[in-house]
């Protein structure tokens, strides 16, 4: 088990720094096993990428209950779409591979009702007009995606903006905006 976390880690820090075309020899190299022990616990880069999927999903849980767990509806809603924000940039030469993966979790309840609850607390808080929903968060974190993959190289400035400005338009009339 030791090895296959080894393995993940280096296939995410290879994967951020050449994207897809990262080769499993590198990735063994950096986790400092050889390439046959990757194989045998992983069939080849589709799978690593569902292993490292996987984590990334469950990490992404763990996140939306942190920003559940805030106790300020703006601030825990916020948060999540950086962490997503900053995922996305941060991945961004593999993270259209691994949003695909991630999609097909994403859409489990457990994942949709946290996004729900954020939504419903920042509505409840008056953050966010009364008629906005779940969906139109999940909205924007499929355009961020779009948005990083727009980008010329990872800009933090500009994903940020296009943050700052959906979830503007998503306020109550006269609600404040958010500081640049």
């Amino acid at each position: 088990m030791r090895n296959e976390q080894r393995v993940i880690e280096a296939a995410r820090a290879a994967f951020a720094e050449r994207g897809p075309d990262a080769s499993m020899e590198e990735i063994a190299a950096r986790a400092g096993v050889g390439v046959g022990t990757i194989y045998r616990r992983f069939a080849g880069k589709d799978a690593l990428l569902d292993a490292i999927a996987e984590q990334l999903s469950a990490e992404l849980d763990a996140a939306a209950d942190a920003a559940l767990d805030d106790g300020d509806a703006e601030r825990g809603l916020l948060t999540f779409l950086d962490y997503v924000g900053r995922f996305t940039s941060e991945k961004r030469l593999y993270s259209a591979a691994l949003l695909d993966r991630l999609g097909e979790r994403t859409d489990r309840p457990v994942t949709n009702a946290k996004v729900e609850q954020l939504t419903v607390n920042a509505v409840a808080a008056g953050v966010l007009s009364s008629d906005v929903t779940g969906a139109d968060i999940k909205a924007l974190l499929v355009a961020l995606r779009g948005v990083m993959e727009a980008l010329p190289e990872a800009d933090d400035e500009r994903w940020r903006r296009f943050v700052r400005v959906h979830i503007d338009g998503l306020r109550p009339s006269g609600g404040t905006p958010l500081a640049s």
